[in-house]
């Protein structure tokens, strides 16, 4: 060690410690490329590709490297078929990244039991597609209702940070840091709120979402229990309480040549 592997399980969950009950800290989708730090009897230590470490499940990694991802999944979920009928064999979450021949409206992929597989091409797109920051804010408000989960990254459940991250990878391939208060410093600050453009992060104690124009924040809500669109100017004492508490806006690099 250190080797590489990938995951094989549908959203594997990376925990703070080799045990089931203890914290989970992240999520890495199906096919997700790790590089493992250590092992221990059941579990491998883990760095994913933004970086973060945790403990995933030794059944759900498989070692060895994938070829270059040719595509990446585009819907919440997408359904995955064998290849000679219509058998489900499994599902792959937004931003899934794989690789596969296109034939017709089907994408075809060897999945992890071993099976040749496909999925919809419409639900895919090429994996060096970059999005508008018209994507970015579409993506979001298509994400509304998704369950809050504590380190999660997948349309399985969302934490605030692993929303924003998991928004900005997909549309700009780009990684931000994993946790909301490293994503401060993930651009330029902005301290006044009439500054804020859309796309811009919002940022509050332990607390981040999006800022999608008109005073509108897109969010995972541990509060509210799922993402959600809160108005900040309106009076809803939930939105009030959270304008207050705004430490200052975020412009991620990315944002500054993205299309609007």
């Amino acid at each position: 060690m250190p080797a590489w592997g990938w995951v094989t399980a549908t959203v594997a969950d990376l925990r703070r410690e080799p045990q089931a009950r203890a914290e989970r800290v992240s999520q890495l989708p199906i096919f997700t490329p790790v590089e493992i730090l250590f092992a221990q009897p059941g579990w491998y230590q883990v760095r994913g590709p933004d970086g973060y470490t945790g403990w995933a499940r030794e059944a759900q990694i498989q070692l060895g490297e994938l070829p270059p991802p040719l595509w990446k999944v585009r819907v919440p979920w997408a359904p995955v078929r064998e290849a000679r009928g219509q058998r489900l064999l499994g599902w792959m979450p937004l931003d899934a990244r794989f690789s596969g021949p296109a034939e017709g409206n089907k994408v075809f992929l060897r999945w992890p039991s071993g099976e040749t597989a496909w999925v919809a091409k419409r639900d895919v797109y090429p994996a060096a597609w970059v999005g508008s920051g018209r994507d970015l804010l579409r993506l979001a408000e298509g994400l509304v209702g998704v369950p809050y989960l504590w380190g999660g990254t997948t349309p399985f459940g969302f934490d605030c940070s692993g929303f924003v991250q998991r928004l900005f990878h997909f549309v700009f391939n780009h990684w931000l840091p994993r946790d909301s208060q490293d994503q401060q410093g993930a651009g330029v600050k902005i301290l006044a709120f009439s500054a804020l453009q859309p796309g811009d992060l919002l940022c509050f104690p332990g607390h981040v979402g999006l800022f999608m124009g008109r005073g509108v924040l897109a969010h995972a809500s541990a509060t509210l229990g799922q993402v959600t669109l809160t108005p900040l100017e309106a009076e809803d004492p939930y939105g009030q309480e959270l304008r207050r508490g705004c430490l200052f806006g975020v412009r991620p690099l990315q944002l500054a040549s993205a299309h609007f």
